[in-house]
C-alpha cells in the first residue's frame, strides 16, 4: 500500500513539473516565436501568452501546495512601486492612455511575483537559448532576403535587438560553467554566434552598446582577479571616450535630440510627480521644438520619448523613477558584494547567475536610447529575470493558505486578462488592420465598416477615429468627418495627427473660412513647417479675407522652406502682374 501510495505520489509531481513546464515553453517559445499578423499591432499576441504563462504557473503553484517565499525588502519595495504606478494611473488626466500602458505593467508585475518563486533549472535556460536561436535564424533570413531587414517576430528591429540581449549575456555566462561539458559549450557558442550575428544585423546602436555594457557586468562578476575586473570597465571607457565626438556629432543630427530636448521641456513643468503614467504622448506636442519637423524622420505624432528614463520622468516624476531604480539597486546590489552568488536554497554557480545580472544592465543600457521596458517583448523577460534573482534571496514564506490566495489571485486576474486583451485590444486591431487594407485597396464601404467595428467596441481609440474621418473626407462625407475629428480634440485626443488640418480642410470644403482658418491657424501652431497649412492660409486671406499683407507674409514663408514652391511662386507672380505687391 506504501508502494502504491508512494507511486500515486510521484505521479502527482510529475504532472505539476509538466505544467510548470508547459508554462515555460509558452512563454520562452509563444511569448518569443509568434506574432500575429492580421492585428495592426501584431505584436500584442505576446500579452496574451504572457498572462497564459501566469495563469499556468498560478495553477501550478496551487497544486503544488507551494508556499510563497520572498525577501522582505524586495517585496516592500516592488509593492510601493506598484502601488505609486496605481496612484498615477488613477490621477491622470486621460485615464484610457494610462489603461493601456498598466495592461501591460500588471502583466510585468504578475511575471516578477511568480518568478520569485520559480527554480532555477537548466531546462528553462534552454528552453531560452533556443528560441533567441530560432527567432535570430528567422532575422537572419529576413535580412538576406531582398528587404535587407531584421525583425524577426518582434515587428521592430529595436524590439528585436532589446529583447536578444538577454539570452545573450546569459548564453555566454554558461560558456564559462563549470558543469557544462565541451559538446554543450561549443553548442551554446554556435547559438550565441548565431544570436550576436542577427543583434548586429538589426543596426541597433541601443542594443549593442547595451550589450557591451552587459558582457563587461559579466567579466566584472566572474573574475576573481580585481585589476582584471576593472580592466574591462576602464577599456569601455576608454573606447566611448574614443568615440564620443562621433556619437555627439550623430546625435545633433538625430531625431532623439529634438524629442529629447522638447521632453526635457515637459519634465521641468512636473518633476516631482510627472504628467501621469501614459501620459507622454498627450502632452509632449505642447512642448515639442517646432524645427524637429524639419528633419526626415519626423511624423505627426510623437509616442515616444526614446529614452526609458526621460520618459518615466516625463510621466512618474522624479518619485517615480527614484523607486524603480531603488528596486532595480536592492535586487541587484547583493550579487556585486557577494563571493558565491547563490541563495541558501540554490546551489548555483556565480558565472550564470552573473549573466542574469549582466542581461539586466544591457537591457538598461539599451533604453537609454530606447523605450523597449514598455515593449512586452523586452519587458516580460526583463522583470523574469529580476525575480529570477529575487528568489535567490528570500528568506520568509507565507503560511499555505495566504499562499493559495496569492496563487489564486494572479490565476484570476490572469484568466480575466486574456479575455480583455483579446476582446479589447486584439479584436480591434484585426478589424482596423482590415480597415486598412481596405482603404489602400480603394474600397471606402468596407474601410468604414471595419473602423465602425473598432471604434464600437473601444471608442477611446484615437487611431482608428482619425482614419474613419479621414475615409469619410475622402467621399465627401463632411459632415461625419467634422463629427469624428471634433469628437477627438474634444473628447480624445486634442490636437492628434493632422485634426487640425483635416479640420481645416473640412471646412473649406463646404465654405465654412473662418472656422477653417481657425483650425489651419491651429495647425500652424503645432508644425509651422507645413508647406500645404501655410499655402491653405496664405489662399484664404487672399481670396476670402482680401488680405493681401497677411497672404503675402505666409507665401514667404513657404518660400524661405521652399523656395521652389510652384504654388507660392505662381501666386506671388500673379500678385505682381495685377500691382498689389511689387
Amino acid at each position: 500500500m506504501k508502494t502504491k501510495k508512494l507511486e500515486k505520489t510521484n505521479f502527482k509531481n510529475r504532472n505539476f513539473i509538466n505544467l510548470e513546464s508547459i508554462s515555460l515553453i509558452i512563454f520562452f517559445f509563444a511569448g518569443i516565436l509568434l506574432n500575429f499578423k492580421p492585428a495592426y499591432d501584431y505584436t500584442i499576441i505576446k500579452v496574451v501568452f504572457g498572462y497564459l504563462f501566469v495563469l499556468l504557473l498560478s495553477t501550478s503553484y496551487i497544486l503544488e501546495k507551494k508556499e510563497f517565499h520572498f525577501n522582505y525588502s524586495i517585496l516592500i519595495i516592488f509593492l510601493i512601486f506598484f502601488s505609486y504606478i496605481l496612484f498615477s494611473s488613477f490621477t491622470a488626466p486621460f485615464k484610457y492612455g494610462s489603461a493601456f500602458l498598466l495592461e501591460n505593467y500588471l502583466l510585468y508585475f504578475l511575471i516578477f511575483v511568480l518568478s520569485l518563486n520559480l527554480e532555477i533549472k537548466n531546462e528553462w535556460i534552454y528552453y531560452w537559448l533556443i528560441a533567441a536561436f530560432i527567432s535570430s535564424i528567422t532575422g537572419l533570413f529576413q535580412y538576406l532576403g531582398p528587404r535587407h531587414y531584421a525583425i524577426s517576430t518582434f515587428g521592430n528591429p529595436n524590439f528585436f535587438a532589446g529583447h536578444i540581449i538577454m539570452p545573450i549575456c546569459i548564453g555566454i555566462s554558461l560558456l564559462f560553467s563549470k558543469e557544462f561539458k565541451k559538446p554543450q559549450k561549443f553548442l551554446t557558442l554556435f547559438f550565441v554566434i548565431i544570436c550576436f550575428i542577427t543583434l548586429i544585423l538589426t543596426r541597433s546602436r541601443a542594443a549593442i552598446v547595451g550589450f557591451l555594457f552587459g558582457i563587461s557586468t559579466i567579466f566584472f562578476l566572474i573574475n576573481k582577479n580585481k585589476k582584471i575586473k576593472w580592466l574591462g570597465y576602464i577599456i569601455l571607457l576608454l573606447i566611448s571616450v574614443f568615440l564620443s565626438k562621433f556619437i555627439y556629432k550623430e546625435f545633433l543630427t538625430n531625431i532623439r535630440y529634438y524629442i529629447w530636448t522638447g521632453t526635457i521641456k515637459l519634465i521641468k513643468q512636473k518633476p516631482i510627480t510627472g504628467w501621469g503614467f501614459g501620459q507622454f504622448i498627450f502632452y509632449y506636442f505642447y512642448f515639442r521644438r517646432r524645427d524637429y519637423f524639419l528633419q526626415s524622420e519626423s511624423t505627426p505624432v510623437t509616442n515616444h520619448a526614446h529614452n526609458e528614463y526621460l520618459e518615466m520622468l516625463s510621466e512618474i516624476g522624479i518619485i517615480g523613477i527614484l523607486i524603480f531604480f531603488i528596486f532595480i539597486y536592492i535586487i541587484v546590489n547583493k550579487f556585486f558584494k557577494s563571493k558565491e552568488l547563490c541563495g541558501k536554497n540554490y546551489k548555483l554557480e556565480k558565472n550564470l547567475i552573473a549573466g542574469f545580472v549582466g542581461g539586466i544592465f544591457a537591457v538598461m543600457v539599451d533604453n537609454i536610447l530606447s523605450t523597449n521596458l514598455r515593449n512586452p517583448s523586452t519587458a516580460m523577460y526583463f522583470y523574469f529575470l529580476l525575480g529570477i534573482l529575487g528568489s535567490l534571496r528570500r528568506n520568509r514564506a507565507f503560511h499555505f493558505n495566504i499562499s493559495k490566495l496569492l496563487y489564486s489571485t494572479t490565476f484570476f486576474v490572469s484568466f480575466l486578462m486574456i479575455i480583455l486583451t483579446s476582446y479589447y485590444r486584439i479584436l480591434p486591431d484585426v478589424y482596423l488592420k482590415r480597415g486598412i487594407w481596405a482603404k489602400d485597396m480603394g474600397d471606402y464601404k468596407k474601410a468604414i465598416e471595419n473602423y465602425k467595428v473598432v471604434c464600437s467596441l473601444n471608442p477611446y481609440n484615437y487611431t482608428a477615429l482619425y482614419k474613419l474621418a479621414f475615409v469619410y473626407g475622402e467621399i465627401g462625407d463632411y459632415k461625419n468627418a467634422e463629427r469624428i475629428y471634433l469628437y477627438i480634440n474634444n473628447y480624445v485626443f486634442p490636437h492628434f495627427a493632422k485634426t487640425d488640418t483635416n479640420l481645416g480642410t473640412v471646412y473649406l470644403k463646404i465654405g465654412d473660412y473662418e472656422k477653417a482658418l481657425k483650425y489651419y491657424l491651429y495647425a500652424e501652431w503645432l508644425n509651422p513647417y507645413d508647406k500645404d497649412v501655410l499655402c491653405s492660409i496664405s489662399s484664404i486671406y487672399l481670396i476670402y479675407y482680401n488680405d493681401v499683407d497677411k497672404a503675402l507674409k505666409y507665401l514667404n514663408k513657404v518660400l524661405t522652406i521652399d523656395p521652389e514652391n510652384r504654388y507660392a511662386n505662381t501666386v506671388k507672380s500673379q500678385l505682381k502682374k495685377e500691382g498689389k505687391i511689387k
